[in-house]
């Protein structure tokens, strides 16, 4: 007689899940899986899960066509409502993840929308434009995508944290994402947003710990994080 249905094996098996989704977003983004090491086991699972969706997300801009990209937008927005609802689940690795993640933390879901919704408007200028636009406005829209991604994972870390706290993160998000992506003004502007993150509790540092990692050797970014969440300083 089988004893799948031992529960003992069933917390195996989902041990077993949660360290391949662990091993993926490390394969994936070492930067971001570093950073989640300095966070409580649960809210490192929820930061895991919900790197996981951005990414997934991210594809959606890579489509070769822009309304394939606005299909998988549309999907993943169906299944965030399927996981504050209680509709049937769609059967997919990822959102099964999110849904067990979330079980007790449904204000996830209004910002994980919000996060849907800056993808969807930046695959709007896409399908406007027939491809990617130069312009300053498309740029704003793919920095809130990242905005977007770091109020969400503030709150991923404290259910608790302010607006201010919350808003803090998401310009950190942005401009960084402006930095690296080397646009006018993103000096100035991570500057900024240095200094604000200074102002940030503990709790709310792994949401940020990626940024001062740079593009160094595996061991050099450990210690830059590491130096980072001590200090509280990118």
């Amino acid at each position: 007689m089988s004893d799948t249905a031992n529960p003992g094996n069933l917390a195996s098996v989902a041990l077993a899940e949660v360290r391949e989704f662990d091993a993926r977003l490390r394969r994936t983004d070492e930067n971001r899986w570093l950073a989640t090491r300095y966070a409580p086991a649960q809210a490192r699972e929820r930061l895991v899960a919900i790197y996981l969706l951005h990414q997934e997300l991210a594809r959606a801009l890579q489509a070769k066509e822009a309304m394939l990209g606005k299909i998988r937008i549309q999907w993943w927005r169906e299944t965030l409502a399927q996981i504050g609802g209680s509709a049937p689940l769609r059967r997919h690795d990822l959102t099964e993840e999110l849904a067990r993640v979330m079980r007790d933390r449904a204000d996830l879901v209004a910002p994980i929308g919000e996060m849907i919704d800056r993808f969807d408007d930046v695959i709007d200028d896409h399908l406007q434009h027939g491809g990617h636009d130069a312009g300053e406005a498309h740029a704003a829209r793919h920095l809130a995508t990242e905005g977007a991604l770091a109020r969400l994972a503030g709150l991923a870390l404290d259910a608790s944290a302010t607006q201010d706290q919350l808003d803090m993160l998401g310009r950190c998000g942005e401009a960084h994402l402006a930095a690296v992506a080397e646009l006018p003004g993103a000096p100035e502007r991570w500057s900024d947003a240095r200094q604000a993150a200074r102002r940030l509790p503990s709790a709310l540092w792994p949401a940020v710990l990626h940024m001062a990692a740079g593009k160094a050797s595996p061991l050099a970014r450990r210690w830059r994080m590491f130096r980072a969440m001590a200090r509280h300083k990118l």
